[in-house]
């Protein structure tokens, strides 16, 4: 049978199973005993699989699902060497293929169970680990009643299982991040190169002009993919390569570059994502009418042209697409603090308004181009990568917490989000800026509503919000916001650019972008990584010139004394304990979400390689490959490693107790 059910009025607190199967893979006995809390009335298990040709993986994900289902508030797992592998959701997922005797073992603890519940004993077992109940139905005597599960990341024990058949994982970068060869091969400056050449922007006076050296190194790169079984790869064009001057000829050498990074990506088995824009706006369109900030319709029109030839030139091959990246950081950084191209920040209380208001028409008109003139013959998706933190009520039991909290949401990540999924503007924000906050047409509402056929999230860190205790003292983005959205737990971790790391705020973020624009093509993390150092890694980057790159071809070669040294330092600063823990704790909060029925259907860690940090240079690092800036030297960090091992076994051990970050959860 595919269903069993247990059924039958039960008087007692708790009930008590022990099932004993073999490890296989071990060639030992395991014991698990299971215990829960019943309510009465008749507990219904979810249908499972029955297959007799499975492997070992799937004969441990039997027993833990029967556990899951049950509701009780007290699952404890004893004497298991290695934790049941849970899975994500319904057991119908489970390949056949990759199953074991789950009946048989689903059938031993239901008749364990039975027994436990006729004979009325109770269990006395410690609870070592909790185990998140899965879902379940519970008829009591009086009226049907359904309990929420609040699903804990880095909490839950187990094997997180990411199946292969609705979950990707991937890396990505950015071409001003990597891709150096700034002046060669008729690739003209954008405003990127023009604010890291002005004294004083970049830490170091770091620029883009060599990065990672890709241009010409991005073969090897590929094989380094490969050999970490990603399954695709997010990078961004450089739209100052393809079309020098914004708008009009196309430049044939980077025709040929991108079409044969593509082509290479392809041969691996690696899925390209392209991103359109990742910050680089052309400087002679910076010059000609001012960017993002000119007349709407030129730079509408330009975008639109510049979508049009990427589509059409590399759509056959490349089957998704990203519009922006992080508009918000383009307006507020750019236009508002000035920290980031074009380095803007006299008129705060519109200018940031401006450019992300012709942001979203951009976004909106590329879109529609793909749909109309591409999408029926390349069958490809196009969408939008927003960031966001999550902001959590400081006091979850105060109505203005709470309100100040979704407005603190609403001002960053709905600032975008609303107009490209509903059409305008979040409300609060119409109310807080007035004629400030300029408006869309019917037209660009019309083509801005539902214009991304996925949502791609951007996301590092937390906050808390609360209501104001005294009114802002200023004017602009920041003021206008409202609320106090910047508090935080002193017990959480930082990384080494400051920002706190909060798992369960990241749940918390996937679950509210789900419900709140339940997108068609679900959730794909775009970007999801940190800047955690070891310290060897600042030691060697302490070195004289280690932070001024250079190209592969212009390396110093290295005696042998010299080589050996490098060699040695190479595996303690290749040792990122923390950013392995980061990923981690991060992808079992992806894991959580999916468990609450988020629809997250992939994961790029940022980033594949270390690289230009944008003000900040070299100095600090995201990549889970370490790169020599020397000699362009890539070397697997240990989270690097770790990410394969993911990738191959489609899952994890989630983070015991020692490994996860401090702080409260929620």
């Amino acid at each position: 049978t595919r269903r069993r059910v247990l059924s039958g009025t039960c008087a007692c607190a708790k009930a008590r199973a022990c099932l004993v199967i073999l490890d296989a893979r071990r060639g030992r006995f395991l014991e698990c005993f299971v215990e829960w809390s019943l309510l009465g009335g008749m507990l219904e298990f979810p249908t499972l699989p029955v297959s007799p040709s499975a492997s070992s993986t799937a004969f441990l994900r039997a027993p833990r699902a029967l556990a899951q289902a049950a509701p009780a508030a007290n699952t404890s797992l004893q004497g298991v060497s290695r934790p049941f592998q849970g899975g994500t959701g319904a057991f119908p997922r489970c390949s056949s293929a990759r199953g074991s005797h789950a009946g048989l073992a689903c059938t031993s603890l239901a008749l364990a169970t039975h027994a436990c519940l006729r004979s009325r004993r109770l269990g006395a077992g410690v609870t070592t680990r909790q185990v998140p109940p899965r879902s379940v139905r519970c008829h009591a005597a009086q009226q049907p009643e359904r309990v929420p599960v609040q699903a804990e990341p880095a909490i839950q024990p187990g094997f997180l299982e990411f199946p292969d058949d609705n979950f990707f994982f991937g890396a990505a970068t950015a071409a001003y991040q990597i891709e150096g060869a700034a002046t060669e091969d008729g690739r003209k400056p954008s405003i990127w190169d023009d604010f890291s050449h002005t004294e004083g922007w970049t830490e170091g006076k770091a620029t883009g002009d060599v990065g990672c050296d890709h241009y010409h190194l991005f073969r090897e790169d590929v094989e380094l993919m490969a050999g970490l079984g990603l399954q695709a790869y997010r990078f961004s064009i450089s739209w100052s390569r393809l079309i020098p001057d914004g708008d009009g000829e196309v430049n044939p050498a980077a025709v040929e570059y991108y079409s044969n990074l593509i082509d290479a990506l392809l041969a691996k088995g690696i899925t390209p994502w392209i991103t359109l824009y990742h910050w680089d706006m052309p400087s002679a369109l910076e010059q000609k009418f001012g960017g993002w900030l000119g007349p709407k319709e030129k730079i509408v029109s330009a975008f639109g042209n510049y979508a049009r030839t990427c589509f059409s030139l590399f759509g056959a091959r490349v089957k998704h697409w990203i519009t922006l990246n992080e508009p918000w950081c383009s307006a507020v950084l750019g236009y508002l603090s000035g920290e980031h191209a074009p380095g803007r920040d006299k008129a705060p209380e519109t200018e940031p308004y401006i450019a992300a208001h012709h942001m979203l028409v951009s976004h909106a008109q590329a879109v529609a181009i793909y749909r109309k003139e591409f999408a029926a013959a390349q069958r490809g998706t196009v969408g939008v990568t927003l960031n966001a933190d999550w902001r959590q009520p400081w006091n979850a039991a105060s109505d203005g917490d709470r309100e100040a909290a979704r407005q603190a949401m609403d001002f960053s990540l709905g600032w975008f989000a609303h107009p490209i999924w509903f059409g305008c503007y979040p409300q609060c924000m119409v109310d807080a800026c007035g004629d400030r906050l300029p408006k869309f047409t019917p037209e660009e509402q019309e083509l801005l509503r539902d214009s991304s056929d996925f949502f791609g999230l951007n996301s590092y860190s937390s906050n808390f919000s609360r209501k104001l205790c005294k009114p802002l003292d200023g004017k602009g983005y920041w003021w206008d916001i409202g609320v106090e959205w910047w508090h935080k737990d002193p017990r959480w971790e930082k990384t080494d650019m400051g920002w706190p790391v909060v798992p369960w705020g990241f749940r918390e973020l996937i679950l509210y972008i789900h419900r709140t624009y339940s997108p068609s093509g679900g959730i794909v993390i775009t970007e999801n990584g940190c800047a955690f150092e070891s310290a060897a890694s600042v030691k060697f980057d302490d070195r004289p010139g280690a932070l001024q790159p250079q190209p592969r071809s212009a390396a110093k070669h290295l005696d042998a004394k010299a080589a050996a040294e490098v060699e040695r330092s190479m595996k303690d600063i290749a040792e990122d304990v923390n950013r392995r823990r980061f990923l981690k704790a991060h992808l079992s909060a992806v894991h959580a979400a999916r468990v609450q029925g988020a629809d997250v259907r992939g994961y790029f860690a940022w980033s594949l390689l270390d690289n230009f940090e944008w003000g900040h240079g070299y100095t600090k690092r995201f990549g889970i490959v370490h790169v020599d800036y020397a000699t362009q030297r890539r070397t697997v960090k240990a989270s690097g490693k770790w990410f394969a091992r993911v990738i191959e076994d489609r899952g994890f051990e989630a983070p015991l107790k020692d490994e996860q970050f401090a702080g409260g959860t929620f």
